[in-house]
């Protein structure tokens, strides 16, 4: 009895993560990091497989866009088990300060996207010395 409902219980678990992700979707594409530094914020997403020119990168009022596509696998060749993930993405990430546009860096090693984010000057934390 146990077992049957444990079984039930994540077989609908399973059910319902399809639904929400859609029929081909079985991963999230692009698992990010980020972390926060003195000056600048570092977003790194796992990105395995992917061109950096299927990557695009945008910014705007401190909404950063990442978005690609994970080229599908070769129709041509019967597959026994396929579980990596393929299809486009799209990530969107907001920062707290204001960010420096013109300094912002993106590098891709080893399937791992590495974006640095500097803050911008005029946000920086001050500290003000009470007269």
């Amino acid at each position: 009895m146990l077992y049957d409902l444990y079984d039930d219980f994540f077989g609908l678990n399973r059910e319902i993560e399809k639904m929400m992700r859609g029929k081909n979707s079985r991963k999230a594409l692009a698992e990010v990091n980020i972390y926060e530094g003195k000056d600048k914020y570092v977003l790194q997403a796992k990105i395995p497989g992917v061109d950096k020119k299927d990557i695009q990168i945008s910014i705007r009022d401190n909404s950063l866009k990442l978005s690609g596509e994970v080229k599908s696998k070769d129709n041509s060749k019967t597959y026994y088990l396929s579980e990596r993930p393929y299809g486009k993405f799209e990530r969107n990430f907001m920062f707290d300060e204001n960010i420096d546009t013109e300094k912002i860096s993106a590098e891709l090693k080893n399937g791992v996207l590495t974006i640095d984010l500097p803050k911008s000057d005029d946000t920086k934390t001050k500290v003000i010395t009470i007269a």
